[in-house]
């Protein structure tokens, strides 16, 4: 990849946030039993590179390459079920909580066992993400 512009395949989480601000559809989220990125450069026009300012990892500079990247779901390691984003993203987040929360594996639960999961440590959880016990 050229330093001043394109894509990092190798940086990519498989997030989507980059689809959600494109101002032109050239970049969008294929759901194909797993995820894919789908970038599509001669659909840019003039933009405010909402894509770069919003890639969590900086994967993309100035206009990205044509690519289909694609990414496997993570699930939840408790039960199983398919969660929303991409083993990538969850490994991403994990070692963004683990900095500050003693239970960053949260990220690799679905809601039903991570609710399950924070009843046993709800002052901590409450004291992270906010709320009551009430």
């Amino acid at each position: 990849m050229d330093e001043m512009e394109g894509l990092s395949a190798e940086l990519c989480i498989g997030c989507g946030l980059c689809a959600q601000v494109c101002p032109h559809n050239a970049i969008f989220v294929i759901d194909d039993g797993k995820k894919v990125i789908s970038f599509h450069p001669e659909l840019c026009k003039d933009c405010n590179f909402e894509c770069n300012d919003i890639c969590p990892t900086n994967a993309i500079k100035g206009h990205p390459s044509r690519a289909d990247l694609e990414f496997e779901y993570a699930h939840c390691r408790v039960c199983g079920k398919k969660l929303d984003y991409t083993v990538k993203t969850a490994e991403f987040l994990y070692h963004k909580l683990e900095k500050f929360y003693e239970h960053p594996e949260v990220v690799f639960m679905c809601d039903r066992c991570k609710h399950e999961r924070v009843k046993e440590f709800p002052t901590e959880y409450l004291r992270f993400f906010g709320g009551s016990t009430k």
